[in-house]
């Protein structure tokens, strides 16, 4: 089984792979791309809306007081111009008198400090006793009919996942095509 191995031949040649290439060249340029868009942004579109956002509130701040100003003139328009004098007037005398105030003791129940512990088969029988005397059997609960309508496959579709899936196997073949065939080209 050694024999069938070569130790100190050659390496074999390595083929070059123009589509890794392509691929790297062409991520490479959408990084670069990406790049210079992000700095045209920051350098130019950036700050004129910050000027733009500056300008409409400097606007609103003139309008504002504007407003303020015509709603100050017309108040002091409306504003009587005589000023009432002001005329001392006695205070009423107050006599105060004691009452007597009667307390009378009462009743007052002790309050209820601890819950009792209850055996849960005793707990039981006297629900089944309760549900006995008001003359029905207890509530059942209700079972579901119907699964839900959540999810991706309800909102999607079979059809749709069904569609994703023969894209999927596609695309494992076309790309297991592209592999064997650059190996042997």
């Amino acid at each position: 089984m050694a024999e069938d191995f070569e130790m100190g031949g050659p390496l074999p040649e390595e083929s070059s792979n123009r589509t890794f290439i392509m691929a790297a060249a062409g991520l490479g340029g959408l990084l670069i791309l990406s790049m210079i868009c992000l700095a045209v942004y920051a350098l130019v579109l950036a700050p004129r809306q910050q000027e733009a956002r500056a300008t409409q509130a400097a606007l609103i701040i003139l309008q504002n007081t504007e407003v303020a100003q015509t709603q100050t003139a017309e108040a002091a328009e409306d504003t009587p111009t005589s000023i009432p004098t002001i005329t001392n007037t006695p205070l009423p005398t107050v006599t105060v008198t004691p009452t007597q105030v009667v307390v009378l003791p009462s009743d007052t129940p002790t309050p209820f400090t601890t819950l009792p512990t209850i055996d849960p088969l005793t707990a039981t029988a006297a629900a089944q006793a309760t549900a006995d005397a008001e003359g029905g059997e207890p509530e059942a609960t209700a079972t579901p009919t119907a699964l839900p309508a959540t999810g991706f496959a309800d909102e999607a579709g079979i059809p749709t996942l069904i569609l994703f899936g023969a894209l999927l196997v596609i695309v494992v073949f076309v790309a297991r095509g592209l592999r064997t065939r650059t190996a042997t080209g």
